[in-house]
C-alpha cells in the first residue's frame, strides 16, 4: 500500500476525524492531570505560586503578587498568565488545566485543518502520534511533582504563532493574528521573545530556500528582512530584560540572572558543574531524538534537497534557545540538590526547545510539503511505531522521576501519593477535606506541603516573610519536623486543636468552619 496525495475533497473529513481524535486524547489526559491532582502528586510550591500570581490581582492584590516571593514580577514577565486568571479564581488548579486543554484543543484543531488542505492525512497522523502526543509529549505536560507552569502554555501558542506566520506569508489580512500571537509568546516568560524570534527565523530561512533551491542557507544574511527579523525580536527581549531591572529598581540585571552568571563563572572550572552540565545535555539531546529523525525522515521523502541547510537551521535555532536554557538554569547550581531535575530537562525549560522542534517540523512540511514523496503505508506505520515507543526509555533515562508503569499503576491504585499515604490518616484527612468545603473563598491559610493541592483555591502562605496577610487557619504535622511552627505567620490570638497526625491552628473568626469540619 502507498499513501497518497490528499483529494481535494477529502480534507475537511481527516481534518475533522484527526481534529475529534486528538480532542478525545487531550480529554483523557488533562482528566488524568485531575486524577494525579486529587491524588496529592503536585504539591511542590511552584504551581501554586503561579495560581496566585495569576488572579489575587482579583482581590485587590498588586499585579502578580503570591505569598512564596511576593511581587513575582520582580522575576518573571510571567504576564499572559493574567489572561486565563479568571478560570483560576473561579476553579484554581482546574482552571489552569482548563486553560492549557483549550489552548491545545484550538492550537491542534487549526494545525490539523491546514495539514489537510495541503498534506496527505497519514503526515498529520504521524506527527500527532510521535510529536503532539507522544511520551515525551505525555511527560513534560504531566509535569511530574508540580502539575503546571505557564510555560508549558508555550507549545499551543507557538504552534497558533507559526500558522498566524504561514498566513501572512500568504495574504496580509492575517498580520493581526501574527501580532497578537507574538505578544502572548512575549508574555509567557521574558526568554518567549528569544523563542519567538527563532521560529520567526527559522521560518523565514525555510521560505528563502524555497525560493532559492540552488543556494544555500548563508545567503538570507545578505538580505534586508533577515536582519530587520532578527534585530526586531532582538530588541523586544532587551526590553523585556531591561523592564524586569525596572520592575527591580535596578540598572543590573535581574537578580536572578546576576545569580546565574555568578555560578557559571564559578562553576565553569569545577568539574562536577561540567560533569552535571554534560550529562543533562545529552539527556536534552536525547529527549530531542525522535523529532530529530522524524525530520530526517521526511527530508528522505523530499530526496534530501538541501537538507544540510534545513538541518543547519534546526540545530542552529535549537542551540541558541538551549544556551539561554542552560544560563536560567545555572541560577540552581550550588543551591538546589535537585539540580539536574530543574536544569536542561525541566519540563518548563524543555518545552521551548520541543515547541521550536515542532514547530520546525510543521514549517518544513508546509513550506516543502509539495516535495514529499509518496510513502508505502508500512514504512510509514512502522517509523511512527519506532519513534513512538523509543520515547518510553528515552523519558526513563533522561528523567529519573518518571516512569510510565508506576505512574499509571499508582494514579489507579491508589486514592493518594503512594508515598504520601503515612501522613494522610482517613480520619484527619476527612475533617480536613470538609473544613476545606466549610471554608470561606480565598482564605488566608498556612498548611503542610502534602495537605495544599486540597487548598489550591485559597491563599496559602509559605514561611519567607513575604506573605500578603496573615493566616486564620494553620495545620501543621503534629511532630512539625519541618519547623513550620517556628515562622507561623498566625493572626492572634488563636487555639489549636490537636488531630491524630496534624495540630490545627485557627483565629476565633475561622472557629465556627473547625467546629463545623469536626462533627461525626
Amino acid at each position: 500500500m502507498t499513501t497518497t496525495q490528499p483529494r481535494p475533497n477529502g480534507g475537511r473529513s481527516v481534518w475533522a476525524i484527526l481534529t475529534a481524535v486528538s480532542a478525545l486524547l487531550l480529554l483523557l489526559f488533562f482528566g488524568f492531570k485531575v486524577i494525579r491532582f486529587q491524588a496529592l502528586y503536585y504539591t511542590y510550591n511552584d504551581m501554586y505560586i503561579f495560581l496566585q500570581a495569576s488572579s489575587s490581582w482579583m482581590d485587590g492584590r498588586p499585579l502578580l503578587y503570591e505569598n512564596i516571593w511576593g511581587y513575582d514580577n520582580r522575576i518573571h514577565n510571567n504576564y499572559a498568565m493574567l489572561l486565563w486568571g479568571p478560570l483560576i479564581y473561579s476553579w484554581g488548579a482546574y482552571g489552569a488545566f482548563l486553560a492549557q486543554f483549550l489552548l491545545f484543543l484550538t492550537s491542534y484543531g487549526l494545525l490539523f485543518r491546514q495539514l489537510s488542505r495541503q498534506l496527505p492525512a497519514w503526515v498529520s497522523w504521524t506527527l500527532l502520534a510521535v510529536m503532539l502526543l507522544g511520551p515525551v509529549w505525555f511527560w513534560f505536560n504531566e509535569h511530574p511533582g508540580i502539575g503546571w507552569h505557564p510555560e508549558l502554555m508555550y507549545l499551543p501558542l507557538s504552534i497558533l504563532f507559526l500558522l498566524a506566520l504561514h498566513g501572512v506569508h500568504r495574504n496580509r489580512r492575517y498580520t493581526g493574528w501574527f501580532l497578537l500571537t507574538a505578544a502572548l509568546i512575549v508574555l509567557v516568560k521574558e526568554d518567549g521573545a528569544l523563542l519567538g524570534g527563532c521560529l520567526h527565523l527559522s521560518y523565514r530561512c525555510l521560505q528563502y530556500l524555497r525560493s532559492n533551491p540552488n543556494k544555500s542557507v548563508f545567503g538570507i544574511v545578505t538580505t534586508r528582512q533577515f536582519w530587520l527579523i532578527a534585530v526586531g525580536w532582538a530588541l523586544v527581549f532587551c526590553a523585556g530584560m531591561l523592564w524586569l531591572s525596572y520592575q527591580n529598581r535596578s540598572l543590573e540585571p535581574e537578580p536572578r540572572l546576576q545569580q546565574a552568571l555568578t555560578a557559571i563563572a564559578q562553576g565553569i572550572r569545577q568539574k562536577a558543574f561540567i560533569r552535571w552540565n554534560l550529562t543533562v545535555l545529552v539527556h536534552t539531546i536525547l529527549l530531542l531524538v525522535p523529532g530529530f529523525l522524524l525530520l530526517v525522515f521526511f527530508l528522505w521523502l523530499t530526496g534530501f534537497r538541501q537538507a544540510g541547510s534545513l538541518v543547519l537551521v534546526f540545530i542552529v535555532a535549537q542551540v541558541l534557545v538551549l544556551v539561554s536554557n542552560w544560563v536560567q538554569a545555572s541560577t540552581y547550581y550550588g543551591t538546589n540538590p535537585y539540580y539536574y531535575l530543574v536544569s536542561l530537562t525541566w519540563p518548563p525549560r524543555f518545552v521551548l526547545m520541543y515547541a521550536l522542534a515542532v514547530c520546525y517540523l510543521v514549517g518544513m512540511l508546509l513550506v516543502f510539503g509539495p516535495r514529499l514523496r509518496p510513502a508505502r503505508g508500512r514504512v510509514v506505520a512502522g517509523v511512527t511505531g519506532v519513534l513512538f515507543l523509543v520515547q518510553v526509555p528515552i523519558v526513563h533515562l533522561a528523567r529519573p522521576d518518571f516512569h510510565f508503569p508506576t505512574v499509571l499503576h499508582d494514579a489507579f491504585a491508589y486514592r493518594y501519593d503512594p508515598v504520601k499515604l503515612p501522613l494522610l490518616p482517613e480520619s484527619d484527612v476527612t475533617v480536613i477535606r470538609r473544613l476545606v468545603a466549610a471554608l470561606p473563598p480565598r482564605s488566608n491559610v498556612y498548611v503542610f506541603d502534602y495537605l495544599i493541592p486540597f487548598f489550591h483555591q485559597h491563599y496559602n502562605i509559605w514561611p519567607t516573610g513575604n506573605h500578603w496577610e496573615e493566616a486564620d487557619l494553620a495545620i501543621i504535622p503534629n511532630d512539625d519536623f519541618q519547623k513550620l511552627t517556628e515562622k507561623m505567620p498566625m493572626k492572634q490570638p488563636y487555639r489549636t486543636v490537636r488531630l491524630r497526625t496534624y495540630t490545627i491552628h485557627v483565629t476565633p473568626a475561622f472557629e465556627p468552619y473547625l467546629n463545623q469540619s469536626l462533627r461525626p
